[in-house]
């Protein structure tokens, strides 16, 4: 009897033990080039059953996102490479190592087996196999995942050409030898879907794409405001107007970094932040089709506004809506404007440094009280001047060209 039982529990904690090792799972956060080719060599998986489990089996895993994989025991660490040269010979001797280990590694016939930008993984090293583009030897991105509203940033080495879309946005870059950083803008109403990042390295390279996962932060102010008479009808066409001439200036990109230091406050001295970036905003009653575009600093009149970072100054005078005005260009598609100043001490033409007197404080265009109103362009588009400067772009971009950026 105590025979059998023993029999009994062993039975069932086998039985128990398999059925754990089969749902045991792990979480995976998931970074460029964690594609599921990557991902089922890193963790010894069947790619394609794993595939055929996912909700998109064409689409691969939204960068930012974490996702959940099977248990297993295996963490490969290595490299994934695509060519097209005509065989694994040349990607052998490359890499010193055997060409008929790497074929029977890899599932060829033999080295000479064309392999039309197959992934060849090439195990050694300490980091885990990634399928980036085709010439970068690596690839950041500045967050991940995303938040709508934000500048978003990649860093890469590699000695190719490089062109890159959010969506249909390109990428504003620069290169400095093998380095490369670039910059695209997301307005506050970008949205949560996860876009598709492209990169492409050469005209002969294929496209490599994957999605990058935007998340909401839900902290969003809304706010309704009412225009009366002709003050209506007067706003929306000054604004239109001023807004074309404006658009016309900041359509001009630069690819050359002009700033050399961390992005400061424009405003040192000053009583609260009166409004977020991103707030939206309803007119007479209406939908919410607009948002603040900048962060709004109460302090009073005649405080110092200062220039954040190194730049030229392309517009500085009195305008109907923003009313005393400093524009600055900082290089690679970057701008920002100081906005409804009592006094404007910028020139145009000038090449300012962080702590440049810019002017002053004011409540003049249109404003109800003494204010500062600080935005931020990427490429055409306002962002989050505030997170700018809390996430210190400025630095993360330089350091990606292997530049110093002083405090």
């Amino acid at each position: 009897m105590k025979r059998s039982l023993c029999f009994v529990l062993l039975g069932l904690f086998l039985f128990t033990r398999a059925t754990l090792a089969q749902t045991a799972s792990q979480s995976h956060l998931v970074q460029p080039g964690d594609t599921w080719t990557a991902l089922a060599w890193h963790y010894g998986l069947d790619e394609a059953a794993h595939r055929a489990n996912q909700m998109n089996q064409q689409r691969e895993p939204a960068i930012g996102m974490t996702i959940t994989l099977p248990m297993t025991d295996v963490a490969r660490m290595g490299q994934l490479v695509r060519v097209n040269d005509g065989g694994l010979l040349a990607t052998a001797v490359r890499h010193q190592t055997s060409p008929w280990q790497l074929a029977l590694q890899n599932g060829h016939p033999h080295p000479y087996y064309p392999t039309f930008y197959r992934a060849i993984f090439i195990e050694g090293g300490q980091s885990p196999p990634r399928d980036i583009p085709i010439g970068l030897n690596t690839l950041e991105l500045s967050q991940a995942p995303a938040h709508p509203g934000q500048a978003l940033g990649f860093r890469a080495q590699g000695n190719v050409a490089i062109s890159a879309w959010l969506n249909l946005t390109s990428f504003d870059s620069s290169a400095d030898g093998h380095n490369h950083i670039g910059l695209v803008g997301t307005g506050a109403f970008f949205g949560t879907a996860a876009p598709e990042l492209a990169i492409q390295t050469g005209p002969q390279s294929p496209l490599w794409v994957q999605p990058w996962l935007f998340l909401d932060p839900n902290d969003w102010e809304y706010q309704q405001l009412t225009l009366t008479g002709e003050a209506a009808a007067i706003d929306a066409e000054s604004i239109r107007l001023e807004r074309e001439r404006l658009f016309a200036l900041w359509s001009e990109a630069t690819p050359d970094l002009q700033w050399t230091t961390t992005f400061q406050l424009p405003v040192t001295d000053y009583l609260e932040m009166s409004a977020a970036y991103g707030g939206r905003r309803s007119y007479n009653g209406g939908p919410y089709r607009t948002y603040h575009e900048g962060v709004d600093f109460a302090a009073y009149g005649g405080t110092p506004v200062y220039a954040p970072a190194g730049g030229t100054v392309v517009l500085a005078e009195r305008l109907f809506v923003r009313g005393g005005a400093v524009i600055i260009n900082h290089g690679l598609g970057i701008y920002s404007g100081f906005y409804h100043l009592s006094a404007v001490h910028a020139e145009v033409g000038q090449q300012v440094q962080p702590g440049d007197l810019l002017g002053e404080v004011g409540t003049t265009g249109l404003s109800t009280g003494n204010h500062l109103h600080w935005d931020l362009l990427v490429a055409d588009t306002w962002v989050d001047a505030w997170a700018w400067w809390e996430q210190d772009m400025g630095c993360w971009l330089l350091a990606g060209l292997e530049r110093p950026c002083s405090p």
